[in-house]
């Protein structure tokens, strides 16, 4: 058993198994998942450690279907006297719910009882000794490339390891287990010159520690977006071609996604409104989805309804082919859960359009507005009006002049997603989404008058 846990796989499932089981006997089907995390966090600055923590959660969920109404309660506790607290409960709120014949446990055969289930644990070194070694070398790197350049100071370098555990058992028999792992690695770098002071970071996440960017690759792009946003300044009010960098890119491939959910589909608030079928964006885009990945940040063998995802296109030149449906959701709509009732599975959106590296990026935008940073906006879920403070880079030529801060962009995701000219090869993967660099036509630009 590893050294953050202190449970088993056999302890979850015999959690779940017990709850479900007394609903059982109350009359009701039931379903109960069980978590169980243990989590070792150091953080060192200027050879200095600044946190070192280890803690932990857990906790038991239950959602009750009687009389086609439900009901749902959790605790922290796992010993009989809490579980059978905590199915009362959910019986109890039961009772004070209108009923729903669409709220109600998935078919029992579309159950992924048995099936593929991707490896979703590494066992990597996570010991204290080894995350402070780890945080230590971020640091001596962060501090050897200050020393080079008078402009930028070392901040925080972090490590951290997660590991964790989950179960999940029906009313009808199902009942599966999968324990999970996660390493993390941050540097925070300082920059200020003449004209004021910023900060950047980098991360990098992983299920293993292996994968994990090198500490110098790591320090080093902090450092480089630390010194790249120094001198910046507004720009004037224009209409211009953006650039999204590959981590805000993976922001806009969310708000299309979240656009395609069930639940947003059936309570007509998407702006994608009956996509099925529908060109949707530019038509050289693809977007697929992969829950089987091995060690992906985003897969699993079943939902928390216990329905498998598959491997599938969402978007296939610019069409949409699916959606991301629960059981609850699809009902709603009148089809079948794509067991996607916790959000969508790895995504990757990519294009047949004519692309390249980060520079070659850039030299395609010419002449407009790189974003790095989102500062504060919204999305309309229904109209998809959008607008976002934002901080980037001015450039010329395919080249960067500036920095910018204090400017807004106003669009609206439809016209987006039609606009796009370029998706870049420079692919990053932030969570459950990879894609690079986004070119889009033209956008408006809020700045000085």
């Amino acid at each position: 058993m590893s050294e953050l846990l202190t449970q088993s796989e056999a302890d979850l499932r015999d959690a779940a198994s017990l709850a479900v089981d007394l609903a059982a006997r109350r009359g009701a089907k039931a379903r109960a998942s069980v978590h169980h995390e243990g989590i070792a966090k150091i953080a060192v600055r200027n050879g200095e450690v600044e946190t070192a923590e280890r803690s932990g959660s857990q906790g038991l969920g239950i959602t009750v279907f009687h009389d086609s109404r439900q009901g749902s309660a959790s605790t922290a506790g796992f010993d009989r006297a809490a579980i059978e607290r905590v199915v009362e409960e959910a019986m109890l709120i039961a009772q004070h719910v209108q009923p729903d014949v669409d709220a109600d446990l998935p078919a029992s055969d579309g159950l992924a009882h048995t099936g593929p289930a991707p490896e979703l644990y590494a066992d990597s070194p996570r010991s204290p000794d080894m995350l402070l070694d780890a945080a230590q070398v971020l640091d001596r790197a962060a501090n050897e490339i200050a020393a080079c350049d008078n402009r930028l100071r070392a901040g925080e370098c972090v490590a951290v390891a997660t590991e964790g555990l989950w179960a999940l058992a029906t009313s009808d028999g199902f009942c599966r287990s999968v324990q999970r792992s996660n390493d993390a690695r941050w540097s925070v770098m300082l920059a200020q010159d003449e004209g004021g002071s910023t900060s950047a970071f980098c991360q990098s996440q992983e299920r293993r520690v292996d994968a994990l960017f090198p500490p110098d690759v790591l320090v080093g792009r902090a450092a480089d977006r630390a010194r790249q946003a120094l001198g910046a300044r507004t720009i004037g009010s224009r209409r211009c071609p953006v650039l999204f960098d590959p981590f805000t890119a993976a922001k806009l491939v969310g708000e299309l996604a979240g656009a395609l959910t069930g639940h947003a589909q059936y309570r007509r608030m998407s702006f994608l409104p009956d996509p099925v079928g529908r060109c949707v964006s530019a038509s050289h885009l693809d977007l697929s989805e992969d829950p089987f990945e091995p060690l992906g940040l985003a897969s699993g063998g079943f939902d928390s309804e216990g329905i498998a995802g598959s491997s599938r296109a969402i978007l296939r030149q610019g069409a949409v082919e699916g959606l991301f449906l629960s059981t609850f959701s699809g009902r709603k709509l009148g089809m079948p859960s794509t067991g996607n009732a916790d959000g969508f599975y790895n995504l990757r959106l990519t294009s047949s359009a004519a692309s390249g590296d980060w520079q070659a990026m850039l030299e395609m935008l010419g002449t407009g507005l790189v974003v790095t940073e989102f500062q504060g906006g919204k999305t309309d879920p229904a109209s998809g009006n959008w607008t976002q403070a934002i901080k980037g880079l001015w450039v010329e030529d395919g080249r960067v002049v500036h920095a910018v801060t204090d400017v807004t962009l106003a669009s609206n995701m439809p016209a987006m997603l039609t606009g796009i000219r370029a998706v870049g090869l420079d692919v990053e993967r932030q969570g459950a989404i990879r894609t690079g660099s986004i070119l889009i036509d033209d956008m408006q630009v809020g700045g000085t008058a």
